[in-house]
């Protein structure tokens, strides 16, 4: 969210005062991979890097706020007396003013507003988010023309729909599809289908996802495929975030997207309600399904999956991208799979040689029984080109010891939050991944990069903010306007910016097909998380993607904590 007003009366600040608000770890930081240089952090590059790391969240801290209200006239600080108690409306001292505007909460008011206004800002960018979305609840029409799917996604339709139909009660199934393969658009083509004429357009069907991304993403998908092979209107509900239903008729229809932490918080402080919801429903869709396992999770689905009296049934099906080396079931739980029923569709290229070869020709092709490389022949995948980043002076042994005691400290199954902290801050590993981020710019290669944590990332963005190189940072406390800003820059071909750096937001639901390299500079013990960091890249020709693409991981000698780090299980994409 680019504002000239902010950055020109940020201008004003005394040095001293911009490297505080930067903060002084990353200013240190600054000038340690600088050989102490401080002429290169002048004023603009210091307003460059805060409005690039902070943004406007930078106005929630109090301190700030009182530094650039004192920037401006005495006659633009008094104007805020009318929305200040009756003993300041005579008030002269224009200090006193700022004093008790800047200490006010930062919440929607029409103090706050006016410091907004005064700065060329909205409210409604900053405290009315949601209404930049659309209502939670609406109705959508279809157009009469036909959405096509691939041939093994038919397939995969045609699979589901068998099951949905079978005679059996309680359907529970998992649609197994690797990341870039389109399962998203997949179900949604089920899901219309289904609601039509297998339920005849009576009940709910409920999409369940654990992020905004996720959730918007199966929203928009679904939105686009009704447009297309819908018939007549059907009713569209979201529940998440700032979205709320206020009321849930016995029969209620139509599709809903769900929060999974809005559910959980409706079925403990709203049960009625949540009842009736269970009650509606005929279908649980569930995204990312390998986090369906986790205990509140689970009882969750089977809340709706529990049908007495006259309830009409309810079907289960989960979706995942988890991929392998071939299309078995990978999931470490057995728990997992007894949620799904045991039963799991995927894609077998054996059937696909059979639907687009003569009978002949099927007899006797060699069935590429690797999936991913079936699909980065047919241009569906991007082949992965794969770099491994090295460094000279690895993790020291103090680094070592203390990651390894920190390393799963509370249940961790990955590296902590505090680990990935350690490593992130190692000098050498940073210098050596900002000198190939130089050259990915040099070349204008569409970058994605996973940092080990906000403050790695923070580092990173400002440190190329400090060489001039344009970069956006994307990270989940950021403001929903400027993840939107950003992410509108790195997907504009015609802009200059390359370099997308993000901190756990990105993983999932976010597709840019001009994405050239992933660059993964987090260690991962977890394969579901590398394979979605990794997802990022896959969109082959096909998919409106490109046919090639640069995986870049750092080298860590980790491999004492796991001597089969994720990425070890993604052989098979790397081009030989």
């Amino acid at each position: 969210m680019e504002n000239e007003v902010m950055r020109s009366h940020m201008m004003k600040f005394s040095l001293e005062d911009l490297k505080s608000f930067l903060g002084e770890d990353i200013v240190e930081s600054l000038l340690e991979w600088n050989t102490g240089s401080e002429a290169l952090l002048t004023k603009k590059r210091l307003v460059d890097m805060i409005m690039c790391i902070y943004g406007v969240n930078i106005l929630k801290s109090k301190e700030f706020r009182h530094h650039i209200l004192s920037t401006f006239q005495k006659e633009d600080i008094l104007g805020f007396r009318v929305e200040l108690p009756e003993k300041y409306r005579t008030c002269e001292n224009p200090e006193l003013i700022i004093d008790v505007v800047a200490k006010k909460n930062w919440r929607e008011s029409q103090i706050n507003n006016h410091v907004l206004h005064l700065l060329n800002y909205s409210e409604k960018d900053i405290f009315q988010e949601q209404s930049v979305e659309e209502v939670s609840s609406e109705k959508i029409a279809s157009y009469d023309k036909f959405y096509e799917l691939l041939d093994y996604q038919y397939i995969i339709r045609q699979r589901a729909l068998n099951i949905l139909t079978s005679e059996y009660k309680q359907r529970r199934f998992l649609i197994h599809m690797p990341t870039g393969t389109g399962k998203t658009k997949t179900a949604t083509h089920i899901i219309c289908h289904h609601y039509n004429y297998n339920l005849k357009k009576q009940g709910l069907i409920v999409w369940i996802a654990h992020t905004t991304e996720l959730l918007q993403q199966a929203y928009d998908t679904f939105v686009n495929v009704w447009k297309n092979i819908g018939n007549g209107e059907i009713s569209t509900y979201k529940l998440w975030g700032e979205h709320n239903i206020e009321a849930i008729p016995e029969d209620m229809s139509g599709f809903m997207v769900c929060g999974i932490q809005k559910l959980q918080s409706m079925k403990e402080n709203q049960p009625d309600k949540f009842q009736k919801l269970v009650n509606a429903t005929r279908l649980v869709v569930y995204d990312e399904a390998h986090k369906a396992a986790a205990q509140e999770t689970r009882n969750v689905i089977e809340h709706f999956m529990r049908r007495t009296g006259e309830m009409k049934d309810c079907a289960l099906m989960g979706l995942s991208a988890t991929p392998g080396r071939t299309t078995e079931m990978s999931f470490e739980n057995d728990l997992l799979a007894s949620t799904f029923g045991n039963k799991i569709i995927s894609i077998d290229t054996k059937v696909m040689n059979e639907v687009n070869l003569s009978r002949q020709e099927a007899l006797n092709a060699e069935v590429e029984k690797d999936i991913i490389r079936y699909f980065q022949n047919r241009g569906v995948l991007a082949k992965i080109k794969k770099k491994e980043l090295t460094y000279a002076e690895k993790l020291t042994d103090e680094e070592l010891s203390k990651i390894k005691v920190i390393a799963t400290k509370n249940g961790y199954s990955d590296f902590s939050p505090a680990a990935l902290n350690v490593i992130g801050k190692n000098k050498s590993r940073n210098l050596r991944i900002m000198q190939e981020l130089r050259a990915l710019n040099q070349s204008q290669t569409p970058t994605i990069v996973f940092a080990c944590s906000v403050k790695h990332g923070q580092l990173l963005s400002s440190m190329l903010t400090l060489e001039d190189i344009p970069n956006a940072l994307v990270i989940g406390e950021m403001s929903a306007t400027e993840r939107r800003e950003a992410i509108r820059k790195f997907k504009d071909t015609k802009n200059d910016m390359n370099i997308l750096i993000n901190y756990e937001v990105l993983t999932t639901g976010f597709d840019a097909t001009n994405i050239e390299c992933v660059f993964i500079a987090r260690p991962t013990q977890s394969v579901v998380l590398y394979s979605q960091m990794l997802g990022r890249g896959l969109r082959g020709p096909q998919m409106g993607g490109k046919k090639e693409c640069l995986l870049i991981d750092v080298k860590d000698n980790l491999n004492q904590f796991n001597e089969n780090m994720a990425f070890s299980h993604f052989n098979n994409y790397w081009n030989a």
